[in-house]
């Protein structure tokens, strides 16, 4: 069964060293200390928290920072994680409005509003798109020029982390902006952000990072937070490695041209695609898409389709070691099923 599915795109999970390293796990060294300074080395961080997975630690970290008063925004694109959380969210504080991110939504706030949160993904799934975080940084800073309105920006960046920025650490990075390590009433635009181990990492769980007194008030309060004895020996010693293994650059150039390929392929068979150029996935329109995701899944090859949308859409991506074999029998399956739909 070959995999196209949005996950492990630097295909670190299925690395020899990483299996092995699962199995030969021993206990005499601190390994879960060691793997929270690796991750907050790398993040640039003072400390980490870990959580089961992304969307728990972007719950976590919406339910931190959000106050009573605050006016929530989200953007028009946003993935399966944002509706979810916001659900969570709204039953914990009634007083907190939510609006659709506009020029005149933000017009339109009254002068008594206390504070902006803007909650999105880093990378959009759905749409397959970027957030552009340059814009809204700007349309934010003259909010509070004007106004005098202050802003955060939560961003659920599980797919960006390990995959955007110079030094792979994100969309934030991507836009050259620093991430907040403590919530700061002074500022005016604060950046968060959540991210998952899984996609980039291929390792499993969710983290924030951040100020080392803030994160241990934060662990006080929220019981999903991941303590040593609830991490897999074998995952935070695997997980030592998969970050020195995502940072190695002839992943992503490998990544980079496995998604050009993809995309040269479809084109040839005469597949319509929506795609971006930093991302190694991309989105194909069919009548019932769900109809084709079992299709192919019936003659090897596993894809994804988007959540949450009112049509949905199929969804392919590499991983740095598909090759030519893989990719062709992955086309040519998707263009006889596609043909066959008509």
């Amino acid at each position: 069964m070959y995999s196209f599915c949005p996950s492990d795109y630097l295909a670190i999970r299925t690395s020899p060293e990483i299996l092995q390293l699962t199995f030969d796990s021993e206990e005499p060294v601190d390994y879960y200390q060691v793997f929270e300074g690796k991750v907050a080395q790398f993040f640039q961080a003072e400390s980490v928290l870990f959580f089961p997975d992304g969307y728990l630690a972007l719950v976590a970290l919406l339910r931190n920072i959000l106050q009573d008063g605050d006016e929530l925004f989200v953007p028009q694109d946003t993935d399966g994680s944002i509706p979810d959380v916001l659900e969570i969210v709204q039953r914990q504080y009634e007083g907190v409005r939510t609006h659709l991110l506009t020029p005149a939504a933000l017009a339109e706030l009254p002068d008594t509003a206390s504070r902006v949160v803007l909650l999105a993904n880093g990378i959009c799934e759905t749409s397959g798109t970027v957030a552009p975080l340059d814009q809204w940084r700007e349309m934010l800073r003259e909010l509070y020029e004007k106004r005098g309105i202050p802003s955060v920006v939560i961003l659920d960046d599980s797919l960006g982390v390990g995959l955007l920025g110079a030094n792979y650490r994100g969309t934030l990075e991507h836009f050259g902006i620093r991430p907040d390590m403590v919530p700061d009433g002074e500022k005016d635009v604060q950046f968060f952000f959540s991210g998952s181990l899984a996609d980039a990492f291929g390792n499993s769980g969710g983290f924030l990072v951040g100020n080392r007194r803030w994160l241990r008030t934060l662990r006080k309060g929220e019981p999903c937070c991941c303590t040593k004895n609830q991490m897999p020996l074998s995952n935070i010693v695997a997980g030592i490695r998969a970050l020195e293994l995502a940072q190695e650059c002839r992943r992503h150039e490998a990544l980079l041209e496995n998604a050009e390929k993809l995309k040269q392929k479809l084109t040839e068979k005469g597949i319509e695609f929506i795609s971006r150029q930093e991302l190694p996935f991309v989105l194909v329109n069919a009548s019932d898409p769900r109809n084709i995701v079992k299709g192919m899944g019936a003659k090897g090859c596993r894809i994804a389709m988007t959540r949450f949308t009112k049509k949905p859409r199929l969804c392919i991506a590499v991983n740095a070691e598909h090759d030519e074999v893989e990719m062709d029998f992955l086309t040519q399956t998707l263009a006889d099923l596609l043909f066959e739909e008509k």
